[in-house]
């Protein structure tokens, strides 16, 4: 009896000072720390994307691309020509019209002009893009001749030039097409025969060859995939031969790879 006595006695003390002792509230500096790399509640609904830092991914190439190896060569090679399908190699077939300079103080003899040229656009086996379509030279065969006189005498002479033109195009934003001005040299050699009667003169000479001009070429493609192009060009050209002034107008076509 007495020991239920002490226990119920006890239970009513620890009761009481439960009763009596003011509630432990959490206060603000209880609050849990919040790292800097956590991410708000609140802001749960933002993606990754919009809070991790920007990279600017192109100064970082430029960076890379400015390095120098110890040996002093730059660090960034140019990888320009290895995707180019082309091969810039262009063969195409001249018409037009060949104004002679006159031996008779006119203005020129005007005779049909005819030829052929391969043109390799040797700016492709340079690094700089901006050259690879810009720089390309012509080697090029024209023909011309004139005849004249009468039954008993006549005369005939045949041209042709012989020349290796370098040229550069101005391209017409990233088009096929473009306008050039090109200027090289060579040779030109005449033969002419002179007949009298039935007694026959023949005479040839070669002289070298100045050439200059103008032009609008184009290489649109034919095929959807591939290298195969349309090759033609309009153009005004000069022959500078000794102290005689040449000139062709025309154009020509062909391919192009």
């Amino acid at each position: 009896m007495r020991t239920a006595s002490v226990k119920t006695w006890l239970l009513r003390c620890a009761l009481g000072s439960l009763a009596l002792s003011a509630p432990a509230l959490a206060q603000d500096e209880d609050d849990p720390y919040a790292y800097p790399d956590e991410v708000p509640a609140d802001d749960a609904s933002e993606s990754y994307d919009e809070i991790r830092p920007k990279v600017d991914q192109t100064d970082d190439f430029r960076r890379v691309s400015e390095q120098e190896h110890d040996d002093g060569e730059d660090d960034f090679k140019p990888l320009s020509g290895l995707d180019d399908p082309n091969l810039g190699v262009a063969m195409e077939f001249i018409a037009g019209a060949l104004f002679l300079d006159s031996p008779r103080g006119r203005f020129a003899e005007t005779r049909p002009g005819l030829g052929v040229r391969a043109t390799w656009e040797y700016g492709r086996i340079l690094d700089d893009e901006a050259l690879r379509e810009a720089l390309w030279a012509d080697l090029r065969w024209t023909f011309g001749g004139t005849s004249d006189g009468t039954d008993f005498i006549q005369a005939n002479s045949n041209f042709h030039y012989f020349t290796i033109a370098p040229a550069y195009e101005l391209k017409l934003g990233k088009s096929d097409f473009g306008f050039y001005a090109q200027a090289g040299g060579g040779i030109a050699y005449t033969a002419s025969t002179l007949d009298i009667d039935t007694a026959q003169t023949k005479v040839s000479g070669i002289k070298p060859l100045i050439q200059y001009g103008v032009g609008f070429r184009g290489r649109p493609r034919l095929t959807s995939s591939g290298n195969f192009r349309l090759a033609f060009r309009l153009e005004a050209l000069g022959y500078r031969r000794g102290y005689q002034n040449d000139f062709f107008l025309g154009g020509s076509l062909g391919t192009a790879f």
